[in-house]
C-alpha cells in the first residue's frame, strides 16, 4: 500500500471514531443533581460511541470533578474540565473548544435527559439543514412553589433560547465566536449567541427533542435576588437593538424592567401565589410567595444605580464602536491643491 493511501485509510478511521454530537454541561456545586443528569444520558437510545459529554466544573468545591472521574469507567466517551469560576458561558466555551463532534448540544446540570434526546436533535439538524435547534422543555407543574426553579418551554422562543435545551451546529457556534464572557451573570448570554448564530442560517424548534427540568430547590435570596441579573439587558440591547425589539417585543431595557418585570410580571407573581389560599391550600407558599415579592420590588429599585451604570457603559462602548467602524469605511478625502495665478 502506498504511503497516501495509508494517509487516506487513517483519516477514514480517525472520521469513524469521532463522536456525532458532543454534549457540553457548566457545573458549579450541584454534584448530585448532575449525577442524575449523567445517568439520564448514560441511557441514551444513539450508540454511546456516537457521542461524548463534557462536563465543566466551574469552580466547583463539592466533589463534582471527582464524581464524574469516577463515573468514567462505565461512560468511556465521558471527561471532565476543571476551571476557576469562569461564569457560565466562559465554562460552555472552554468545553466547547475540545469537543470534537460536529454538533454541539447544551443541557444544564439540574436537568434530564430523554431517552432519544440526542437522537432527535441529530435527525433534526440532517432533516432540516438548521444551524441552530431549540428543544421543548418541560417541568413537574404540581411540584413548583415560590422557592424552585425551574423552566418550560413549549412552542419556539428565541427571546431567550435557554441552554438546558439548545443545539448549534459546531462551525456555526465558532463562526459566531461562541458565548459572549462579556456577560457577568447568567442572563441573556443566551439569547445574544441563539441570535448571532441566527445570522449564519436557520434556526428551528424541535419539540421531539425533550428535555425535563424539575423544579429544583433555591434558597430565598438567591431568589430574591434575581433581578440583579437583569443588567444583562443593557448589554442585549446595545448588540442588537432591531432583535431585541422584535425577540422581547419591548423598546428598551429600561421598559423591561420598570414595566415587564417590575409592574406585570410582579402582578402575575402575586395571582399565582393566591391560589395558594384555594387549591392547593398552601398559605406557607403564599406568605413566601409574597414576601418574595416585596424583596424584588425593593430590589429593583435598589440595584437601580448598577442598571443606570450598565446602561451608560454599554452605551459608550458602543456608540464607539459604531464611530469608529463609520470612519474606517468612509472614504478617504482628497484635498483639492488650490492653483496660484500668475
Amino acid at each position: 500500500m502506498s504511503k497516501h493511501r495509508k494517509i487516506e485509510a487513517h483519516n477514514v478511521s480517525s472520521d469513524l471514531s469521532r463522536p456525532r454530537i458532543s454534549v457540553v454541561v457548566a457545573t458549579f456545586n450541584r454534584r448530585e443533581s448532575l449525577r442524575q443528569l449523567l445517568e439520564s444520558l448514560m441511557k441514551q437510545t444513539l450508540c454511546m460511541d456516537h457521542f461524548e459529554v463534557i462536563i465543566v466544573s466551574d469552580g466547583s468545591t463539592d466533589g463534582t470533578a471527582t464524581m464524574v472521574s469516577q463515573l468514567k469507567s462505565g461512560f468511556r466517551n465521558l471527561d471532565v474540565l476543571d476551571l476557576k469560576n469562569r461564569g457560565p458561558g466562559g465554562a460552555r466555551n472552554a468545553g466547547a473548544r475540545v469537543a470534537r463532534g460536529k454538533y454541539l448540544a447544551f443541557t444544564d446540570d439540574d436537568c434530564l435527559a430523554s431517552p432519544d434526546w440526542l437522537e432527535q436533535i441529530i435527525h433534526a439538524f440532517e432533516r432540516t439543514g438548521a444551524v441552530g435547534i431549540q428543544g421543548r422543555t418541560t417541568t413537574d407543574r404540581l411540584a413548583r412553589s415560590p422557592l424552585t426553579h425551574q423552566i418550560e418551554i413549549l412552542s419556539p422562543c428565541l427571546t431567550s433560547m435557554p441552554t438546558c435545551n439548545a443545539a448549534y451546529l459546531k462551525s456555526a457556534f465558532d463562526s459566531a465566536g461562541g458565548f459572549d464572557e462579556a456577560f457577568k451573570f447568567a442572563h441573556d448570554e443566551d439569547a445574544d449567541l441563539a441570535w448571532r448564530v441566527e445570522d449564519l442560517g436557520g434556526m428551528v424548534f424541535v419539540p421531539e427533542a425533550h428535555i425535563i427540568h424539575p423544579p429544583r430547590q433555591d434558597k430565598f435570596m438567591k431568589r430574591a435576588n434575581w433581578v440583579r441579573g437583569l443588567e444583562s439587558e443593557f448589554l442585549l440591547y446595545h448588540k442588537n437593538p432591531d432583535k431585541y425589539r422584535r425577540y422581547v417585543k419591548s423598546p428598551s431595557p429600561w421598559w423591561t424592567i420598570y414595566w415587564n418585570v417590575f409592574v406585570v410580571g410582579q402582578l402575575q407573581w402575586l395571582k399565582s401565589c393566591c391560589k395558594y389560599l384555594v387549591k392547593p391550600f398552601r398559605p406557607s407558599y403564599f406568605f413566601i410567595g409574597t414576601a418574595l415579592l416585596t424583596v424584588r420590588w425593593f430590589n429593583l429599585i435598589r440595584f437601580l444605580p448598577g442598571y443606570w451604570r450598565a446602561q451608560c457603559v454599554y452605551q459608550a462602548q458602543f456608540s464607539a464602536c459604531q464611530l469608529s467602524s463609520m470612519v474606517s469605511s468612509k472614504p478617504a478625502r482628497t484635498e483639492s491643491i488650490p492653483t496660484i495665478s500668475p
